[in-house]
């Protein structure tokens, strides 16, 4: 209890430097939270888009419609297809009247005949798409196989530099935040040096010395976690309705309280470990000299 009432002291007697170490503290662990939920965001949104992208084979226009069910029955068969849809010609004549309907002329010249039935077939994960072309091109009644894979791709690559952004900044501020609190720790451990030649001359041992430094930096960077949640919280519920109509489908809204409490425990837990381990580093080397 005493150690702890020597930290907040010292804090009080220090405001500007205790000020500075929460504010850079509090960026950290903003960017840390935001950091953790846009990397689980980003897996659910690949997960979800990795299944959209579909196998589409068009038959040939000899094609008798028993041969697209019997494909239908094959791929259907296969563990890594997830869904099948099965377009014949007139369906195929339908759709395209759909999206020409403004053009007239474009709607003459088409008919049922020159159309080719399809196939769509949704693979259970993206690694399986690559499997669902190759069975698709071996039946002899398919003309051609068509994958849209670059979406998936080009989502794959956005996030996962979003994500190395991300990471590169929580690391230089996480560095950035212990040497902040090392240098902090040692500078009032270097201004009371003589205090301290003292307590070791009267029998004080190094971690009873050590207490007050300990608690100062853990009583700042959890205060500082506390911060950025609540900076990070507000801002969530702030944009939650936007996230909601831009993820329809993908992520469901709200957010379970639960989520949003590991983050909560997970960034104070950290908070206090910095805290700790930065504090004691910069009180044992000044003990040594």
């Amino acid at each position: 209890m005493k150690a702890l009432n020597s930290a907040l002291v010292a804090i009080r007697r220090s405001p500007y430097q205790s000020i500075l170490t929460i504010f850079i503290l509090t960026i950290t662990f903003f960017i840390a939270y935001c950091f953790s939920m846009l990397s689980i965001g980003s897996e659910k949104v690949l997960s979800f888009f990795e299944t959209q992208p579909q196998v589409i084979a068009f038959l040939k226009l000899e094609s008798k419609p028993e041969d697209l069910e019997l494909i239908s029955k094959k791929m259907q068969e296969k563990s890594y297809v997830s869904g099948i849809k099965i377009v014949t010609q007139k369906e195929a004549l339908q759709i395209y009247q759909k999206e020409n309907q403004d053009d007239p002329l474009l709607l003459e010249l088409v008919t049922e005949e020159i159309l080719p039935s399809s196939i769509e077939v949704a693979a259970a994960n993206a690694q399986s798409l690559e499997a669902i072309r190759n069975d698709l091109k071996t039946e002899p009644s398919v003309e051609d196989v068509v994958l849209q894979e670059d979406v998936v791709g080009n989502l794959i690559r956005w996030t996962d530099a979003m994500r190395l952004v991300g990471l590169f900044l929580l690391i230089t501020l996480t560095i950035t935040s212990f040497i902040m609190i090392m240098t902090t720790i040692s500078m009032k451990v270097s201004a009371k040096r003589k205090n301290i030649q003292i307590m070791k001359f009267v029998g004080a041992n190094n971690s009873y010395i050590s207490k007050p430094y300990l608690f100062e930096a853990m009583i700042t960077s959890s205060v500082a976690s506390v911060l950025a949640f609540a900076i990070y919280y507000a801002m969530m519920l702030y944009i939650t309705p936007w996230l909601k109509n831009f993820l329809v489908g993908i992520i469901s809204f709200p957010i379970a309280w639960q989520f949003f409490a590991y983050q909560f425990a997970a960034g104070f837990g950290a908070a206090i470990f910095l805290g700790v381990v930065a504090s004691y580093s910069a009180v044992a080397r000044m003990l040594k000299k």
